[in-house]
């Protein structure tokens, strides 16, 4: 687990990489990109431990139910990739994309349960060398999860951030994870999660060497079809927010 004032920091240092950067600039960052905006949301953990990035059992569920009676509905990460890529691809009216980082398993216990329960999905990313870890997901897990129709990602094989390493050193990270997990669930991983949303202005080209599709900060905002693809904005949640609709709304716009 990461502290608040971290994961706020790499947040900082991904803002100053893209007003700073050609490369990074060139691509529209979901402020103003064509088609529906999909928010993407960040949540870690799903159970009783202490800290900002838990929220509890009863918590979660009242998220599911806003978002449902709001009329969102959750799309998995093929259906995010087709409609960034294909306009005529069909997607709900209102869609949402749920993402779990870190892979611990109250993810299996809790989130996984509850999504079950009322008919949504969401992507998990996992640190592969922590899988079958004390209080984390195991292979069986992450299997029956993908196979109940959750997206699985990776999130590197030992979390340290992307940012503050060598090409080759990132490099190794991104590709080795995406084979484990794609071992592990027999079908292709094609996003990644950045640890604690570190990137530098190198991340997307290693990305998209070692064959992902996209990769996901934690950079406030939302998705279209516009928005750089290694740049993939989200809106985290937190133990202190309150309504998941106001916290999505306040945090839709970076």
């Amino acid at each position: 687990m990461f502290s608040r004032r971290t994961f706020l920091k790499n947040c900082i240092s991904a803002a100053t990489i893209l007003g700073a950067s050609g490369t990074l600039s060139q691509f529209r960052t979901g402020l103003a990109a064509e088609g529906i905006s999909i928010p993407v949301l960040c949540y870690h953990r799903v159970g009783d431990t202490q800290g900002h990035l838990t929220v509890t059992p009863d918590k979660f569920e009242t998220d599911l139910c806003r978002l449902r009676d709001e009329g969102y509905e959750t799309i998995s990460l093929e259906t995010f990739r087709q409609y960034r890529l294909d306009p005529e691809s069909p997607v709900p009216d209102k869609p949402i994309l749920l993402t779990f980082d870190d892979g611990y398993l109250d993810n299996y216990l809790n989130a996984y349960l509850l999504l079950r329960k009322y008919g949504m999905t969401a992507a998990f990313f996992v640190i592969t060398s922590l899988v079958g870890t004390p209080d984390r997901l195991s292979v069986g897990h992450i299997r029956e999860m993908a196979a109940g129709g959750m997206s699985i990602g990776s999130h590197t094989v030992s979390h340290r951030e992307l940012g503050e390493m060598s090409v080759e050193e990132a490099a190794n990270e991104m590709s080795l994870s995406r084979l484990y997990l794609e071992g592990v669930v027999q079908q292709p991983i094609r996003y990644i999660a950045y640890p604690k949303g570190s990137f530098n202005e190198s991340t997307a080209h290693v990305a998209n060497e070692a064959a992902y599709w996209g990769g996901f900060s934690v950079m406030n905002g939302t998705c279209s079809r516009g928005t750089n693809p290694y740049i993939l904005r989200r809106i985290p949640i937190f133990s202190f927010d309150g309504d998941v609709i106001r916290t999505m709304n306040k945090r839709r716009y970076g």
